[in-house]
């Protein structure tokens, strides 16, 4: 079986402050390990020989919610952090999954009430051709520092990175940044989110980037936000058609 990377950025404080967790925990067998020069939406992850790549990672937000996300790698418009214009990294949906169920769990059981888990929409880069999943850690320097947190997100790695996983690959589409009902349905169902365009970057979506979204997450089904199209859902709802897989509103699926 083909090692998974583990990528460091020794310019994030959290992804230096997980790293450390890790190593204190004992590098799995499945896994090589990375450390670069960078902050993380820059990092050169063409010289990972992996294809499937895991990167410890800082979150930042203005509101400053402290956080633990996942999400996938890519740029619906031009690229303003990282990676090249409307080009997508490959997905890990199940990885994402498993890390978002693990972290809710670890959430739970050391009561951090405070704390919102989530997907994240897919954002910056780089965009190699390889896998990426990049868990993190939110959203101010307090947290960044919190050895307890980042040894949370170490465990998660660690224990769940192989966690058995029959879910249907799903891409997302609508909504906000945050993805509050693709989290819930991938919480309490088997979806699998790989790639996830919001609401803010529909503009932007056309074909070959609901292809790249397709083809990069294995996707089986697309899940829409119907309520977060706003004036888009026309658009949406012919580019799904043309794509030629199945699509539901994830309204409805929460529903069954």
């Amino acid at each position: 079986m083909e090692k998974t990377a583990i990528v460091c950025a020794l310019k994030d404080q959290a992804s230096v402050n997980i790293s450390k967790q890790l190593h204190k925990r004992g590098l799995p067998d499945w896994a090589n390990y990375y450390e670069f020069d960078f902050d993380t939406t820059q990092l050169p992850l063409k010289k990972v020989k992996e294809t499937n790549i895991i990167v410890l990672s800082k979150h930042a937000s203005a509101a400053g919610t402290k956080s633990f996300t996942v999400h996938s790698l890519g740029n619906f418009s031009v690229a303003e952090l990282g990676g090249e214009d409307k080009t997508l990294a490959g997905a890990l949906p199940r990885l994402n999954a498993n890390y978002l169920r693990a972290l809710e769990h670890k959430q739970y059981m050391n009561k951090l009430n405070d704390f919102t888990v989530c997907y994240e929409v897919t954002h910056h880069g780089p965009t190699p051709n390889k896998n990426i999943c990049f868990i993190e850690l939110g959203s101010t320097e307090k947290e960044w520092a919190n050895e307890t947190y980042a040894r949370l997100i170490a465990e998660v790695v660690v224990e769940s990175t192989f966690t058995q996983n029959k879910d249907k690959l799903v891409i997302g589409i609508g909504g906000g940044h945050y993805t509050p009902d693709f989290t819930k349905l991938s919480l309490r169902r088997k979806y699998s989110f790989g790639h996830i365009c919001p609401q803010y970057a529909l503009d932007s979506l056309d074909k070959g980037l609901l292809e790249q979204m397709i083809t990069k997450t294995k996707a089986q089904e697309i899940v829409i936000d119907w309520k977060g199209l706003k004036g888009n859902k026309d658009k949406v709802v012919s580019l799904c058609e043309r794509s030629g897989l199945p699509f539901e509103r994830v309204q409805r699926l929460l529903k069954n």
